[in-house]
């Protein structure tokens, strides 16, 4: 019931954030919108999407490295199936790419969970490197007087900002400590675990040692260098993945600048609002970065969100499906697994 009531939460967020995106463009303009897309640039847009979970893959391979060693597709099933399971609440994904992860390759669960964090942790870090670009090189186009839903663009990607660098400075630290001072650390844990019943000191402390046996790759640096500029990769293609896409919709400003805020806007949209299947907060991203803030047209700008999350939720969904029925996996037990998270 929890996880019901939190999945209607959910849709009703997303609902006022397709509304908000909508308010001004009737469903007859959109329709229209949608007939002078020139649809031969689809094609590239979702090939350079599929590519994006292979460099993904390639990644979590080299993460997975000093725990075991497994072929890169092989990392697909869980990685496809967790994305999909991003239409369940409370970031379920990520658990339940821990989880089939786990059971594939006869890991524990923290283990596992800790090479996405670190994943996690990386990808943040290239995010922060792009809003810093933005905000040194062109600040100018964040306008005070641009809101939305009465908030400033401005205050918003500051405090967006802000979070984001004390949450990596904090993972880090806490990386840190259980990779090169883990008796320190461990000790540390016993003395926060203190208050809780000794049934679950001892889960809790168990977790905690299996969670770091997934962070061994801090301890190889040519393995972290590898995952740095996997990572480049990575988000080369997420941003590159949107640019076959401006010249379907003949956006004016094609520039790599246009590029990096919808992606970093996007990115801000979907971490504050996580609606199911960033329904909405995907599309709310890219109104304020190509609208609000780059001026293109309202009808061009709300079709091209629908376009761009149609795009990357056909090759989620295509992906998770293919390998759920190939590999076989319960889809009750992944529902089970949720409510239970």
């Amino acid at each position: 019931m929890k996880k019901s009531g939190q999945l209607i939460i959910g849709l009703i967020v997303a609902f006022l954030a397709v509304y908000y995106t909508m308010r001004n463009v009737s469903v007859s303009e959109l329709m229209d919108s949608f007939r002078h897309v020139n649809y031969i640039w689809l094609l590239p847009a979702f090939v350079m999407m599929c590519l994006t979970y292979v460099a993904r893959a390639i990644r979590w391979r080299v993460l997975l490295l000093p725990v075991k060693e497994v072929k890169t597709f092989e990392l697909f099933s869980p990685l496809m199936v967790g994305f999909m399971a991003g239409v369940l609440p409370a970031r379920a994904g990520e658990l339940i790419r821990a989880y089939l992860l786990g059971k594939k390759f006869e890991l524990s669960f923290a283990s596992s969970l800790a090479t996405i964090v670190v994943e996690r942790l990386f990808d943040l870090i290239l995010l922060l490197f792009l809003f810093s670009w933005i905000l040194v090189f062109h600040g100018e186009i964040f306008d005070g007087n641009i809101a939305w839903s009465g908030i400033s663009i401005r205050d918003l990607a500051f405090q967006f900002g802000v979070f984001s660098l004390a949450l990596v400075l904090v993972l880090i630290a806490f990386i840190y400590l259980l990779t090169f001072h883990n008796e320190r650390a461990m000790s540390l844990v016993h003395w926060l675990v203190k208050p809780f019943p000794e049934k679950w000191q001892y889960k809790l402390i168990q977790m905690v040692e299996t969670f770091s046996q997934g962070l061994r790759v801090f301890r190889n640096v040519r393995a972290l260098v590898f995952i740095a500029v996997a990572t480049v990769g990575v988000w080369a293609l997420i941003i590159l993945q949107y640019y076959p896409l401006y010249w379907a919709y003949e956006i004016q400003d094609k520039s790599a600048t246009s590029l990096v805020l919808l992606t970093v806007m996007i990115c801000i949209l979907i971490t504050v609002l996580p609606t199911p299947a960033f329904l909405g907060s995907f599309n709310a991203g890219v109104l304020i970065a190509l609208h609000e803030i780059m001026g293109e047209t309202e009808v061009a700008t709300v079709s091209f969100g629908f376009v761009a999350w149609g795009l990357n939720f056909a090759v989620i969904v295509l992906g998770g499906v293919y390998f759920i029925l190939h590999d076989h996996i319960s889809v009750r037990k992944l529902v089970d697994l949720e409510e239970e998270a």
